[in-house]
């Protein structure tokens, strides 16, 4: 690890990898990083993209956006047989899938 980098730990059960990766996809114009497993953690290794660019700044936003996205992935697990009723159901009336009910 150089000198500008540094480490974030993230509790496999509270954030899925998921919402590791979309978090750092979604600050890439300031940083980079690599996730490796380390026991029961996601361990996340930052590189900032300037040398101006403040370790504590990007932990909290690093830190923020996991936490955002940890939750969007939760809510979408949550939610997912729901959305696929209402696509089985639109879907059925569209006239696309063939069904028995009109025999």
């Amino acid at each position: 690890m150089s000198a500008d980098s540094f480490e974030l730990d993230w509790d496999q059960e509270t954030a899925p990898l998921e919402a590791v990766d979309r978090a750092l996809y979604s600050l890439a114009d300031r940083m980079s990083g690599t996730v490796s497993a380390v026991g029961s953690s996601w361990r996340v290794t930052v590189h900032p993209r300037t040398d101006l660019a403040d370790p504590t700044e990007l932990a909290h936003d690093l830190r923020t956006s996991v936490n955002d996205h940890a939750l969007r992935c939760r809510i979408s697990a949550q939610t997912d047989p729901l959305r696929n009723l209402i696509f089985a159901l639109a879907f059925s009336r569209s006239g696309l899938v063939e069904t028995d009910a009109g025999q």
